[in-house]
């Protein structure tokens, strides 16, 4: 039983918490509390709760056999909103007035840690239900799915909080809440497979590191 457990704590949640030290060397010049870094990380993995139980009513609209059209307005209505309307909210309620969040990438490094935390939740349900070879892909495309889209998220709230902003809060989550939902459509109506899934999380993550070095380069700490 211990073995049992060890393994599944290996392929679910170490991947997420390598992942979160990954993007958290990308700040270079003025790196978050870590105390921040483990509190955002535990948050983005209880959200899972919330989020099954507001998703749990629709999951027959979530289906290969729903109908294409209504299958593409699920996706995004139902886990694009649900999920990256928690995680956005999550990062802006701890974020957005605290006094740590002073340079652009902040942002990011934030909803990717909310981000990270919630995959690895979700990993670690699906790999005790479906095995430790879904758990070891869903390691790798999930973790670094859910830290593009909440990362990028967090890049609008910074942008939000630099200009004075608010706007650019909804902007980004009605952004990332359209990319989570397209992505979950394209996945679960099987029109793609696992390579062109890997070029899409490929090109997400291209454009969140390009979010990542404008970022830094603004930093008032360079």
């Amino acid at each position: 039983m211990e073995i049992y457990f060890f393994k599944l704590f290996i392929i679910s949640i170490l991947p997420g918490i390598l992942w979160v030290w990954y993007y958290y060397k990308k700040d270079k010049y003025d790196p978050e509390p870590a105390r921040l870094i483990l509190r955002d990380f535990f948050l983005g993995i209880i959200l899972v709760i919330p989020a099954g139980l507001l998703e749990a009513p629709f999951a027959s609209f979530l289906t290969p056999q729903t109908p294409v059209l209504l299958l593409f307005l699920a996706s995004i209505l139902i886990i694009g909103v649900i999920e990256e309307g928690l995680k956005s909210y999550i990062v802006y309620k701890y974020h957005y007035e605290h006094p740590e969040f002073d340079e652009p990438i902040d942002g990011i490094i934030y909803g990717v840690t909310v981000g990270l935390g919630f995959a690895a939740s979700e990993n670690l349900f699906y790999t005790v239900l479906y095995g430790y070879q879904v758990g070891l892909v869903r390691a790798v495309l999930t973790s670094l799915a859910h830290a593009s889209f909440t990362g990028i998220f967090g890049f609008y709230l910074a942008r939000a909080h630099h200009e004075k902003n608010k706007s650019f809060i909804w902007s980004g989550f009605l952004l990332v809440a359209f990319f989570h939902g397209l992505y979950d459509f394209l996945v679960i109506g099987g029109f793609i497979n696992i390579f062109l899934a890997i070029v899409v999380i490929g090109l997400l993550q291209i454009y969140l590191a390009s979010l990542i070095k404008t970022s830094s380069n603004r930093s008032p700490f360079k």
